[in-house]
């Protein structure tokens, strides 16, 4: 560039703002109810493996397997979110799955709490969205 460059006003691009996004209670309390159901889908894994390594382990892949699906496929900033029935179906999978294991650990009333909060959440959210 030279010294004597200089800009004028019809050579500036004009940035328009993006909207502002708000955040409803439902989708907080969705991330709640996700969170609720990793921990206790961790705790009950820990406590049903028979060692503390083992358990430690089966723990750690859980949380890492949960957050990954989550990150990618559940999460509403995501790039690669499901749509409304897949997540349902995603949701109705994972949810009973991690109530059985709560059942196992004796943890199925919090786990059976955390999916009905999923489900009612998705669902608000999906449709106070539209």
């Amino acid at each position: 560039m030279t010294e004597n460059s200089e800009v004028h006003p019809d050579q500036v691009a004009e940035i328009e703002g993006s909207p502002a996004t708000e955040v409803r209670w439902f989708g907080v309390v969705l991330l709640i109810g996700h969170l609720a159901l990793l921990v206790i889908g961790a705790a009950s894994l820990w406590r049903i493996a028979g060692g503390w390594w083992v358990g430690a382990l089966a723990a750690g892949l859980f949380v890492l397997a949960y957050a990954a699906v989550w990150r990618f496929w559940l999460a509403p900033g995501s790039r690669r979110r499901l749509g409304y029935k897949e997540r349902l179906t995603v949701n109705l999978v994972a949810g009973p799955a991690i109530v059985v294991l709560g059942s196992l650990a004796s943890l199925w009333l919090p786990a059976l709490l955390a999916t009905s909060i999923v489900l009612l959440c998705d669902a608000l959210d999906q449709h106070g969205g539209n």
